[in-house]
């Protein structure tokens, strides 16, 4: 008996939360307070329900979600962008092909140098096998970075190994670029002259692991920094999807929808 009334009450737990979207801190506080107020109530010092019964999948999951709820919008942006990085460092092959990229940061003039030099084995998206790339670069996340407008390569077209060779540059300093989640994003995208521009794949570098981020300046050295390859990815929907559904509901919040729309236009589906 108790076992199923533990059942029901989980089901009753993440049906109002569907029903609560958007809902204060406060909201999420008092609903992961009663959360726990019943995993006591059920456990009664180990005369009723063991923990293991009572910590299900299904409690996992809830008491992640209620976490993630608690969060503000800028803390939610930073868990995505954590999420990104740790992708980027897996050791698993990406079927997205790699960007080819040189960086360096001349802390003299607290400028950030990047060069996007090529990309190799981008998937193909259009009709004849091929597509038309380009790559936007902007610093993430955007919070910390105010002001800072992203950038974009030319097109290239009919290729799948496109040369691009252009630099870009970005004023930032190094209290900006000191949060752990501070990277620079590139987004490769399919240029389409008749519809909305599709997308080939993602890439982030971590702005403290850019060459010259902890020395005084390198701009005599910038002509011998070897490129670094990233591979290209697509957002993991098991982290993305609750953020973006969460940020989503978020409907007063101009930057919770910012991110949302942003998402959507990397393939990022809320539902």
């Amino acid at each position: 008996i108790l076992i199923a009334l533990w059942k029901l009450l989980l089901d009753l737990f993440v049906e109002e939360l569907a029903t609560n979207i958007g809902m204060s801190a406060e909201f999420y506080e008092r609903f992961h307070f009663t959360l726990e107020a019943l995993v006591v109530f059920f456990h009664a010092e180990g005369q009723g329900l063991p923990l293991d019964n009572l910590q299900n999948d299904k409690y996992k999951d809830l008491k992640e979600e209620l976490r993630l709820n608690k969060c503000s919008t800028q803390t939610l942006i930073e868990h995505s962008y954590q999420a990104k990085i740790r992708q980027q460092k897996s050791t698993e092959s990406s079927p997205f092909g790699m960007l080819c990229i040189k960086c360096h940061y001349e802390a003299a003039e607290s400028k950030l140098c990047i060069d996007v030099l090529h990309a190799t084995n981008l998937i193909a998206l259009d009709a004849n096998g091929l597509s038309d790339p380009f790559v936007i670069i902007e610093l993430a996340p955007f919070h910390l970075f105010p002001g800072a407008k992203g950038q974009r390569t030319q097109v290239k077209n009919k290729t799948l190994h496109p040369i691009f060779d252009e630099q870009f540059n970005f004023t930032v300093t190094r209290e900006q670029c000191s949060n752990s989640t501070a990277c620079i994003h590139f987004t490769v995208m399919d240029h389409d002259w008749l519809s909305t521009n599709d997308f080939a794949g993602e890439a982030v570098l971590q702005l403290q692991e850019v060459h010259g981020f902890h020395k005084t300046a390198v701009s005599r050295e910038a002509k011998n920094i070897s490129p670094v390859f990233l591979k290209l990815t697509h957002p993991d929907p098991s982290v993305m999807k609750p953020i973006t559904k969460m940020l989503e509901g978020r409907t007063a919040d101009k930057e919770a929808q910012e991110f949302v729309k942003k998402m959507k236009e990397l393939e990022i589906s809320p539902e």
